[in-house]
């Protein structure tokens, strides 16, 4: 029996090695597929380039369309990032294209138009009210009062809708290079995106100076260079570094839609700190823009959530081919020993007779 006993321990120890075996080998495979690389300091430096180059792109854009045309315009043009971001996310599958995420877009567009354009018509009317007022007591003519006219407003519409395309490029471009927030130092990243400003950008001052188009000059008031220095460091730095942040842990399109909440969010300051009173345009705008945020987000999670049970049945099938080696062996050990119990019961009936 000692010997029967010991075959069976040998061979279910070697099952349970070659079942432990598989299982090690296929988490293995999963987990290397999964997992990347962190970035390198030469990737880094390369991707920093592409996204200090691709973001004064955007910004520039951005900035250049309100010499050109309306700021409504311009920020309605400039929210159409996430159609871009979509797009573009789709095509390098960094996003999965669904209709759900393309009605939030379109909704978020269509409340950030309706925010613009509320605040275009009550900032206009204002305007135009306290021109008339200044125009009358200066004695001036009625026709001056009205408000100036964009000058080039096709040309300024594109450079806004090109700013929007930057800024999906780049966007996706980041998700699409680094992937997960452990495989970037986010300090060395950004300090490579000042280096190659300072480098790369800062000589054009020069150019701009002495071409004229224009003139470069210091502030000359000290609340200027504080209102520089902190819009340096919170408008720009800590800004991009939680937006980076986010967009690695969530998805680019929730970041571009999150980044629309600014526009009603702004002008809900202005109800809480001036006592401005907004119309019905508004807050249908600023809904609209809330439920496009949402439910991107929504979708967002419930394909997070799908991706890791995806994950969980190629683990749960990768490791299913150590069972039916495992069954073998335990039918095997059953065999034997069952024909080991039927012979030592018939040896013991003989004995008896």
């Amino acid at each position: 029996m000692s010997q029967e006993a010991s075959i069976d321990t040998t061979a279910a120890r070697s099952s349970s090695s070659n079942s432990s075996a598989l299982e090690r080998g296929s988490a293995h495979s999963t987990s290397s597929l999964l997992e990347e690389p962190p970035l390198t300091y030469h990737e880094i430096a390369e991707l920093s380039f592409t996204f200090c180059i691709l973001w004064f792109a955007a910004n520039w854009a951005t900035n250049a369309s309100l010499a050109y045309t309306t700021v409504a315009s311009s920020t309605i043009l400039a929210s159409m990032s996430g159609f871009f971001t979509l797009a573009i996310g789709a095509i390098l599958k960094t996003e999965t294209f669904s209709v759900f995420k393309l009605i939030a877009v379109c909704a978020s567009v269509a409340g950030v138009a309706l925010v613009s354009e509320s605040d275009r018509g009550e900032s206009g009317t204002n305007n135009f009210m306290f021109s008339v007022f200044e125009t009358a007591s200066a004695g001036l003519a009625e026709d001056s009062a009205k408000p100036t006219s964009p000058s080039a407003p096709l040309f300024g519409d594109f450079l806004a809708l090109m700013s929007a395309m930057f800024y999906g490029c780049y966007t996706v471009l980041l998700k699409l290079r680094i992937q997960n927030e452990s495989r970037v130092n986010m300090s060395l990243f950004f300090g490579f995106v000042g280096l190659f400003n300072i480098v790369l950008l800062w000589p054009m001052f020069g150019v701009l100076h002495w071409t004229g188009i224009e003139p470069f000059e210091l502030p000359s008031d000290t609340k200027v260079i504080w209102m520089i220095g902190v819009n340096a460091i919170v408008g720009t730095f800590v800004s991009d570094y939680l937006w980076l942040l986010s967009m690695l842990m969530t998805s680019p399109l929730v970041v571009t839609l999150g980044l629309s909440l600014t526009i009603p969010l702004a002008l809900l300051g202005d109800v809480l700190g001036y006592g401005r009173v907004l119309g019905a345009a508004y807050w249908i705008g600023a809904g609209l823009v809330l439920a496009g945020f949402f439910g991107v987000n929504g979708v967002a999670l419930s394909e997070q959530n799908e991706e890791a049970e995806r994950q969980k049945e190629v683990a749960i099938h990768s490791a299913a081919p150590c069972t039916p080696a495992a069954v073998a062996a335990s039918a095997l050990i059953s065999e034997e020993r069952g024909e080991r119990e039927a012979l030592l019961l018939s040896r013991t009936q003989s004995q008896v007779n």
